[in-house]
């Protein structure tokens, strides 16, 4: 891979701004695409759906124990929860019949703000499983708090009971993170295109890349007579046919970019006699003719293009400069300045 020296900060500027419509596109259809897999994860999930219990405890401190505030948060009651003290006494109470590590997976331990308010979640597939299961904690939780100087009591101050758990059936998170990954992607390979430098997008990257003096430059649509840049391509054209009675036009195309220019060129009605700009196909070193190298504007093209230059003058061929066609007008006037009417 062979890195741009010395970056044009602006044409990478005004790139990355032309190219703001196909990143929001990218967003909406990440964002899209997200909902849409969260919506069939929903709908998937909500032929399973599990029963909750949400129990809210009341966690009272015993007097001139206050640190004890400062380490039970979420972490350690979820540690707390695992331990004989706790789990270890539900499991008796439960029996046999019921697997240790299933039931510590059914618990859930938050606290949403103040430590004192101590929220347990019950998850399960079977409603009297979550019942008995919460029903086991409230009594060890009780039990817990009296063995424990930390604490004058733990009790329960709100049931919500066992519901069936609704799914989400749309997920800001995955939206999001769908719109940032396809826009992110979208970033990456125009700044991986912009870096590499196989494009070009100004008569500088021509020059600095192909080192060829760069005629003058052509637009994809809106080119005018009057035009400032089609001007100046008139005038490199004209003086190049005074000089030489042909100009052949060598592209990486096979002749097609070659041909697409001088249709853009012919359209511009300059007064240029057309029909000495030929398709570089065959060419004579005898003749009073050079070569003019058209190359497009932001597509990948140079290595394709030096191989083309190569070629051309090892066998004998007399390259006078370079063309840059089919560009987009928008981005050359952010570039060089939009010219007054």
């Amino acid at each position: 891979m062979i890195i741009r020296q010395g970056i044009d900060s602006k044409a990478l500027f005004v790139t990355f701004i032309r190219n703001l419509p196909r990143f929001l596109l990218l967003a909406v259809t990440g964002a899209v695409l997200g909902s849409g897999l969260h919506l069939v994860l929903a709908w998937y999930q909500s032929g399973t759906a599990m029963f909750v219990a949400e129990t809210e405890y009341y966690v009272d401190f015993a007097d001139g124990r206050l640190e004890a505030r400062d380490y039970y948060n979420d972490f350690t009651w979820n540690d707390v929860i695992a331990t004989e003290l706790i789990l270890g006494r539900m499991m008796e109470q439960l029996g046999a019949s019921y697997d240790r590590a299933a039931v510590k997976q059914m618990i859930t331990a938050d606290i949403l703000s103040d430590v004192r308010y101590l929220t347990i979640t019950v998850k399960g597939r079977d409603e009297g499983d979550v019942a008995k299961v919460s029903a086991a904690f409230e009594h060890a939780i009780t039990v817990f708090a009296d063995s424990k100087d930390e604490f004058d009591a733990i009790d329960k101050i709100e049931d919500n009971g066992i519901v069936r758990e609704q799914p989400k059936w749309f997920a800001k998170r995955t939206a999001l993170l769908g719109a940032v990954i396809f826009a992110g992607t979208g970033v990456f390979f125009v700044l991986l295109a912009f870096f590499v430098g196989d494009r070009f997008y100004t008569k500088t990257d021509v020059m600095k890349f192909l080192g060829l003096t760069v005629v003058g430059m052509l637009y994809k649509g809106g080119n005018k007579q009057s035009g400032r840049q089609e001007r100046r391509l008139a005038e490199g054209v004209q003086e190049l046919l005074k000089e030489h009675d042909k100009i052949y036009l060598l592209d990486a195309s096979d002749g097609q970019d070659a041909a697409l220019f001088v249709k853009r060129l012919a359209a511009l009605d300059t007064g240029i006699n057309c029909s000495a700009l030929l398709p570089c196909e065959q060419y004579s070193t005898k003749e009073n003719a050079v070569l003019l190298v058209v190359v497009p504007f932001g597509i990948i093209y140079r290595e394709k293009i030096t191989d083309e230059i190569n070629n051309a003058v090892t066998h004998g061929g007399t390259i006078a400069g370079a063309v840059l066609t089919e560009c987009d007008k928008r981005w050359s006037d952010m570039y060089y300045g939009r010219e007054r009417a």
